[in-house]
């Protein structure tokens, strides 16, 4: 005789039971987390509270910090920012504060940890972007840590973004096919003259030495052109000593490669279009340019392999940020999430 799958037929009981009392009888259960609920939410308004996310209460105190947060990040304060646009920023706001804590209670909730090697590799990256134990403690304080438990904050912090990495993982892989459609698709016409977009060709470059004189200096351009010309002076020490720009002088006058379009139309004609070597002086709008072209690179365009990375980073952020999208919709949808916008 067959054992009785009771275990089974208990789990069939307890979730009919559950399913019937709140979904369909509204019974005991459902009154009494209803009551609850109703409880939470009378709190919340007398409080003060922004929202209540399952029961866990948002604060004002907690969206003020996150403003002022999201606006140093971006180089402002809030006394800097119209009225108007502050109340769009905090509602912004609440919503990233939102989803950060529904992250933090299914994570949390699911026990999930991140492994130790990669949380101990976030935790040193994190604080080597400080110069002092002093600095960092500010800066966590800033962030919404507490300095004394930074470590376990930050541990926690990882192992919630590695949480929600791995649900939308699967549906963030680019594969080699649409890398590769995506590059035909958006990289223009090759078979005309400058039909690829940019981004999708190396334009025309030189690696040059220049020296940049004042405008009234063409006596002294000719004369350190004659002394080049007899290998009396080295292109270095000239450009060192005379030069005016302060971005190369102290490289002997050497930007590295240098695109046709960064250079002043003056100096882009004499460069790409004279031989390899010393110049004559060249004559600009408001300066005299002693230059040495020391190597040309003409355009030419890339290849799929050369921009493969590029193409499924590109992809692959764009794929995250819709898919994280989803994700947060499915944990809004089986949230008990309540806003008080007249607190906010």
């Amino acid at each position: 005789m067959s054992r009785l799958p009771w275990r089974a037929a208990l789990y069939l009981a307890v979730i009919g039971y559950l399913v019937l009392d709140l979904k369909v009888f509204q019974g005991p259960l459902h009154d009494a987390m209803r009551t609850r609920r109703d409880a939470a939410v009378a709190e919340a308004r007398v409080r003060g509270y922004v929202a209540l996310v399952n029961l866990v209460p948002v604060t004002r105190d907690q969206v003020d910090l996150a403003v002022a947060r999201h606006l140093r990040q971006r180089g402002k304060t809030v006394a800097e920012i119209p009225d108007k646009n502050l109340v769009m920023i905090r509602r912004a706001v609440l919503q990233s504060l939102i989803d950060e804590i529904l992250v933090s209670q299914h994570a949390d909730g699911e026990k999930f940890t991140a492994p130790a090697a990669e949380t101990e590799g976030f935790i040193a990256a994190w604080k080597s972007a400080f110069a002092s134990a002093e600095e960092i403690a500010r800066r966590a304080v800033a962030a919404g840590l507490d300095p004394a438990t930074l470590d376990e904050e930050l541990a926690r912090l990882w192992s919630r973004k590695r949480w929600l990495e791995k649900r939308i993982e699967p549906g963030v892989t680019v594969s080699e096919e649409e890398a590769r459609t995506w590059f035909e698709e958006n990289r223009g016409d090759a078979e005309k003259p400058d039909g690829l977009r940019p981004g999708f060709h190396e334009p025309e470059k030189a690696r040059i030495r220049f020296a940049m004189l004042g405008a009234g200096d063409e006596a002294l351009a000719r004369d350190l052109h004659a002394k080049l010309k007899s290998g009396e002076r080295a292109f270095g020490d000239v450009a060192r000593e005379h030069s005016l720009d302060a971005a190369t002088k102290e490289s002997g006058g050497e930007p590295g490669w240098i695109a046709r379009e960064i250079l002043p139309d003056s100096l882009a004609a004499a460069v790409f279009s004279a031989e390899n070597g010393l110049l004559e002086p060249v004559r600009g709008e408001s300066a005299w340019y002693l230059v040495e072209v020391l190597e040309r690179r003409a355009w030419r365009p890339f290849s799929y392999e050369e921009l493969r990375g590029e193409i499924v980073a590109h992809l692959g952020a764009q794929r995250t940020a819709q898919v994280v999208r989803i994700q947060m919709g499915k944990l809004r949808k089986v949230a008990n999430l309540q806003i008080f916008p007249e607190n906010l």
